[in-house]
């Protein structure tokens, strides 16, 4: 049978967020991710319940490109949750639904939910389960210290942050909100934006090395 990389996540705590406001976010999120990268995905992103979502990805790097679209997405709409994700290939026995990821079955599927419901005390917010347990193992830690990173950043930093991501010019990231250049330089290093960017590569990097034995 055919395995793919399957991508799935749920928010964080969110219990204590307004339902209502919570799955509007997510949507918007998810439907953003899915028309940005619609060829980096087999089965678009999909709530299956209110908090969480599932997915099908080409590839073990679509699926990294996937889970950082919708990290630095979330900071650019500043909006407050997190979400957890689980990374797992695995065999899916039914066709795959590349309109939505709905009526799929497969024991992929079972371990990725497995895997993301598993609420065990200090589980990951990135989780890599894949056949090689190195690689895996090695994308986890690299996504913890990313965690670890954006643990710092403040909310109200967020829209300066996506910025400082987007745009390596100090100047005009200063002049949209009204700093001037040392200021940007010396937030970059504050918050530690070069080394988050580093990682990413790196994350990115790896995760594309592992494609020509994996790709859909």
């Amino acid at each position: 049978m055919a395995e793919y990389f399957i991508l799935m996540g749920d928010v964080i705590g969110s219990r204590g967020f307004d339902a209502i406001k919570l799955q509007q976010q997510l949507n918007s999120l998810l439907s953003a991710c899915n028309g940005d990268l619609k060829t980096e995905i087999l089965s678009p992103y999909t709530t299956t319940l209110g908090d969480e979502f599932q997915g099908i990805a080409r590839s073990l790097h679509a699926a990294a490109k996937c889970i950082f679209y919708l990290e630095e997405t979330r900071i650019k709409n500043q909006y407050d949750f997190e979400v957890r994700y689980v990374a797992h290939y695995g065999e899916i026995q039914t066709s795959i639904n590349t309109e939505i990821a709905y009526g799929m079955m497969g024991p992929g599927l079972t371990r990725a939910r497995s895997l993301l419901t598993d609420r065990r005390r200090g589980q990951p917010r990135f989780y890599f389960d894949l056949p090689d347990k190195r690689l895996a193992g090695n994308l986890a830690r690299l996504c913890s210290v990313i965690d670890g990173l954006t643990e710092r950043w403040d909310r109200g930093d967020y829209s300066l942050i996506f910025d400082m991501l987007s745009e390596q010019n100090n100047e005009e990231v200063a002049a949209k909100h009204g700093k001037n250049r040392s200021q940007i330089w010396k937030r970059r290093k504050h918050l530690l934006i070069e080394e988050y960017t580093l990682i990413k590569a790196v994350v990115l990097d790896l995760a594309g090395a592992n494609q020509g034995k994996h790709r859909r």
